[in-house]
């Protein structure tokens, strides 16, 4: 049964399960966890100038046990922290689980600029500091990762591991190739497209649900997205500013290529890190650019169930590997 099917169900099975969970309706990281007897506190707190919307998924741990690490976990486009609501009840087995919408997504504030990933790590950061929390596993997906390597060069004391997923990210090594092949391949070709954020508006305004179902499943090898399967990540588009703020995020590239161009990673090299690459012809590229920054305590994995999406694809394949590592990983002190 497809892992989509079987969470709705339990959703709707679960004692206090809303209507809304439905299978023809997408199932949200509130919704798993509470099926999955987990307890789950919703907020949203102003951090770095924006509001922020996100869960705390409590660990199901004994009282007597020391407090459980964080996990926290960063969404790519067009998704929202919904994203991962097949991960977060088997991660909650073990840790406390952080997802936020990130700035300009979801349930969280669309403010015209900002999208540079430096900025959007700093919410991050100030999102822990609310929180209580001083150290965390960051894990981030696409755009997410993005902002994953982001926080780690500019709050690498505040990590215990680092977990990137399906990106390229810009500034580190093989941009200027990169961005000149870009334009012809069509899995990347969408960078230049939607960095033109007016055209790109113009272009998919009131056609949200076309946008989202298009991307994904031009990208997928083992899930056909459809409608119900996506149905937040088109809300969250149709909001006001939604669009325009997610292009915003792909229109910050250039910025982000000069931030990290000149960045210091030095503070990385001993930081568990790993690099999570879906099966391709061009191999584990993510892993050659964290290597080729300096990153040395690094492990590299080639996942086969998927082309992109590897929280949504396949999770059974995805979720075993990213535990096995945040549990061996041992954080710098």
């Amino acid at each position: 049964m497809d892992w989509r099917v079987w969470l709705a169900a339990v959703c709707l099975a679960a004692p206090g399960a809303r209507v809304e969970q439905a299978s023809a309706e997408q199932v949200s990281v509130e919704a798993a966890s509470q099926a999955a007897g987990l307890a789950v506190a919703t907020g949203v707190v102003t951090v770095n100038g924006v509001s922020l919307y996100y869960r705390d998924i409590a660990a199901r741990t004994e009282p007597t046990l020391r407090p459980a690490q964080a996990v926290i976990l960063l969404h790519g486009f067009p998704e929202t922290g919904d994203s991962f609501a097949a991960a977060v009840p088997e991660l909650a087995r073990r840790y406390r689980v952080i997802v936020p919408d990130l700035r300009g997504s979801g349930l969280s504030q669309r403010p015209p600029s900002g999208y540079e990933k430096k900025t959007v790590a700093r919410d991050v950061k100030e999102l822990m500091d609310r929180l209580g929390i001083e150290r965390a596993h960051v894990v981030g997906h696409d755009l997410g990762a993005r902002v994953a390597y982001a926080f780690a060069v500019q709050y690498p004391e505040r990590l215990l591991s680092l977990t990137v997923a399906e990106a390229f990210i810009e500034g580190l090594a093989g941009t200027a190739d990169f961005k000149r092949l870009a334009p012809t391949n069509p899995r990347t070709r969408h960078f230049a497209r939607f960095a033109k954020v007016d055209e790109s508006v113009a272009e998919w305004q009131g056609r949200e649900e076309a946008l989202v179902l298009w991307f994904m499943n031009s990208r997928s090898k083992t899930a056909k997205f459809v409608a119900g399967d996506v149905t937040r990540y088109v809300a969250s588009l149709k909001r006001e500013g939604g669009l325009r703020a997610a292009f915003m995020g792909y229109e910050a590239f250039d910025r982000d290529a000069e931030f990290l161009a000149q960045a210091d990673a030095a503070k990385l090299a001993k930081v568990p890190a790993m690099a999570l690459a879906c099966q391709s012809p061009a191999g584990n590229g993510l892993r050659r650019q964290l290597a080729a920054a300096g990153l040395q305590n690094l492990e590299g994995v080639i996942l086969d169930g998927c082309a992109h999406w590897i929280y949504e694809e396949n999770p059974d394949e995805t979720l075993p590997v990213l535990i096995n590592f945040l549990g061996a990983a041992h954080a710098v002190p």
